[in-house]
């Protein structure tokens, strides 16, 4: 499972020069991240960049040790159990929107629950639709995995025609929990993909039901509306493959979770939880960055708020309205430009104070904080910095020690360890 607790063996690599490179995620076009050679983290622990690939945006590593590394032009790259990173790619689509420079292109994988048998393997990209609003629409897809490599002609599509026509705002996680569902992170698109209202913070499709974007939504493994979804019967339809554009009927869709989100890039599993438990990082407009607590059926509040305040205020501020859902943590732009990734500190490995935590981390000011189990943020005190263009976190356990891996759209694929 994605975002879960996953066992490989020992790595060895030496760390390479990583490339200055335009920053992903929703970075706005004026940002611009020195990258840093020299990446800061606490004494005790370490960090290495492993390789340097083309705009590396995240990894699943598989239960046979094996490691997938995509690269956003539309590279699925494979490490082996013996941490050898294969030249030869394991997929390469040929029908990628975007790519690096850009918020589209090769953005989400997970894995099977099952994989071990049936070895599935899920992708979450943007394809070129020509027929569509924008010229790409957002699709996730099914393949096998065969020997090393995903087989082309095994592509299975399970959503697809998520609008894409803005070119921003994509979203892009996907990831199993533990009830055995696969959850998915739609971005609102950028601008109404039905046109009747309006861009940025005039884009009121993350509070139409009728419409994917701006969702988190919960599917089975073949691609029906998970069983207990919020909205189902009289006035629901599935629209896993209807496309959202003006001439969509508006019947509520089936797959929806969550709504009321701007772009949740990244999202991340507590493997400490005895059930499903989520964090969602949603990127902000112009106030603040978010992380959300996951909830069926909660409604957190975009386009009408940011942060826990009425778009484009900042606190002190008025509370929500009956029915929405405020963020559990927000950060202004005084600290970071844009949320990126997230994960969930398994018990065990790392000083006790990191126990249960949530490590998250922003592609802008390159800081990583940590809100412990209890609930706390030391805002001044990020755990990690340096780490512009981050785009991902993953917890692997490596020979009985706990490994955080990283990559950085500038072109690192590297890992934080503590100890010897």
């Amino acid at each position: 499972m994605r975002r879960a607790l996953i066992v490989l063996s020992a790595v060895v690599a030496a760390a390479l020069p990583v490339p200055i490179a335009a920053a992903g995620a929703d970075a706005p076009a004026t940002v611009r991240v020195p990258e840093r050679t020299v990446r800061t983290v606490p004494s005790g622990f370490s960090q290495t960049v492993l390789a340097t690939l083309a705009a590396p945006t995240t990894i699943d590593p598989l239960p046979d040790g094996r490691m997938i590394i995509l690269e956003q032009d539309g590279r699925v790259r494979l490490r082996t159990a013996a941490g050898t990173l294969r030249a030869t790619s394991a997929l390469t689509l040929t029908n990628i929107c975007g790519g690096a420079g850009t918020e589209q292109g090769l953005l989400g994988v997970t894995h099977d629950p099952e994989f071990a048998t049936n070895k599935f393997v899920y992708l979450y990209y943007t394809r070129v639709a020509g027929n569509l609003p924008g010229g790409c629409a957002n699709r996730v897809s099914r393949f096998r995995m065969v020997g090393n490599r995903l087989a082309a002609s095994t592509e299975k599509v399970l959503v697809d025609k998520l609008s894409a026509n803005n070119g921003n705002h994509n979203g892009g996680d996907i990831g199993f929990g533990k009830d055995g569902y696969l959850y998915i992170a739609v971005g609102d698109s950028g601008a109404d993909p039905r046109g009747d209202s309006g861009a940025a913070g005039d884009n009121n499709a993350a509070q139409d039901r009728s419409l994917l974007n701006g969702k988190i939504l919960r599917i089975t493994p073949a691609g029906l509306p998970a069983p207990g979804n919020p909205y189902s019967g009289a006035g629901t339809a599935r629209c896993a493959k209807r496309g959202n554009t003006a001439a969509t009927p508006t019947t509520i869709c089936q797959e929806i979770w969550a709504y009321g989100l701007r772009n949740p890039f990244r999202f991340a599993f507590d493997p400490n939880a005895s059930g499903t438990r989520l964090f969602i990082n949603d990127v902000g407009q112009g106030t603040y960055e978010e992380v959300n607590r996951g909830k069926k059926g909660a409604n957190y509040g975009w386009n009408t708020r940011e942060g826990a305040c009425p778009q484009g205020q900042m606190r002190p501020c008025p509370g929500p309205a009956a029915g929405l859902t405020d963020p559990i943590e927000a950060y202004d732009h005084s600290r970071g430009q844009f949320i990126t990734g997230g994960a969930f500190v398994p018990v065990g490995s790392w000083p006790t104070k990191y126990d249960g935590g949530y490590l998250f981390g922003d592609g802008g000011s390159g800081d990583i904080w940590l809100r412990t189990r209890a609930g706390d943020v030391a805002w001044s005190k990020p755990v990690f910095t340096d780490f512009g263009y981050l785009v991902d976190l993953q917890f692997v356990e490596e020979d009985g020690r706990l490994v955080l891996y990283y990559t950085q759209t500038s072109g690192a694929f590297g890992r934080i360890t503590y100890g010897p």
